[in-house]
């Protein structure tokens, strides 16, 4: 309130023989822009709070590459996980990159779809948040060879379900496609990096019937979750 001291008296002297009414209206015109911005920030501060009181903590980071399931069948692979351990599926998740599309030799139509997909892939890497990927033949014979997985001979529980694939340990792919060199040319070795689920009842009471893999991350921090995870899927039933 501006003004001198003998006016401030007498616009107080005048605010408080007016009715509820006049104070009220007399507020909204003169106080109009304080009374928004504080409500603007009060709003901002409740939806903060009631957002960081519902939002749910990842326990494990999953991406579904070139595969989709159902309804169901996705409600089993996330939050059923999450109650097979006996946490609340009110607080915790299993937070899933749905609909990757990984491909090195995508139709036009769907170029920028795997190559969108391919940097969501290789972001989600980078920052250690994707710690397991279910997908098809394609998509494994990708990730295998780009030296993403995880060699999962270690897991004895593993053992009757790996299969192996390539994984290329040096190539010249910079200068071929740079035109310095005529020819592509690599050196790989093969590791056991995958389970083959395409058995498990979980996908296969679901009527999937086509080849499905599922792999660890080899950067990830919850390798130890994922096996967990895998192993829930081995017995779980659909």
């Amino acid at each position: 309130m501006r003004g001198s001291a003998k006016e401030r008296r007498e616009v107080r002297e005048a605010f408080r023989k007016m009715t509820f009414g006049e104070k009220v209206s007399y507020i909204c015109t003169y106080y109009k822009l304080p009374l928004f911005t504080a409500a603007v920030a009060l709003i901002v501060l409740i939806t903060t709070l009631v957002g960081n009181a519902v939002k749910k903590q990842p326990v494990l980071y999953a991406g579904w590459e070139n595969v989709s399931f159902g309804e169901m069948l996705d409600h089993k692979l996330t939050d059923g996980y999450i109650t097979f351990t006996q946490r609340a599926p009110k607080k915790y998740t299993v937070l899933v990159y749905r609909d990757l599309y990984i491909s090195d030799e995508p139709s036009g139509e769907n170029h920028q779809y795997a190559y969108a997909s391919k940097i969501k892939v290789l972001g989600a890497i980078s920052a250690k948040q994707m710690d397991l990927v279910v997908m098809n033949g394609e998509a494994y014979r990708q990730m295998s060879e780009s030296g993403f997985l995880l060699d999962l001979s270690a897991y004895v529980e593993l053992q009757p379900y790996l299969v192996s694939n390539q994984v290329i340990v040096e190539d010249n792919a910079v200068e071929y496609s740079l035109g310095e060199s005529e020819t592509y040319s690599s050196v790989t070795e093969t590791a056991a990096n995958a389970v083959d689920a395409s058995g498990f009842p979980i996908f296969r009471n679901a009527g999937i019937t086509e080849n499905l893999y599922i792999a660890i991350i080899a950067n990830s921090p919850r390798q130890e979750e994922c096996l967990n995870y895998i192993l829930y899927l081995l017995d779980a039933e659909q």
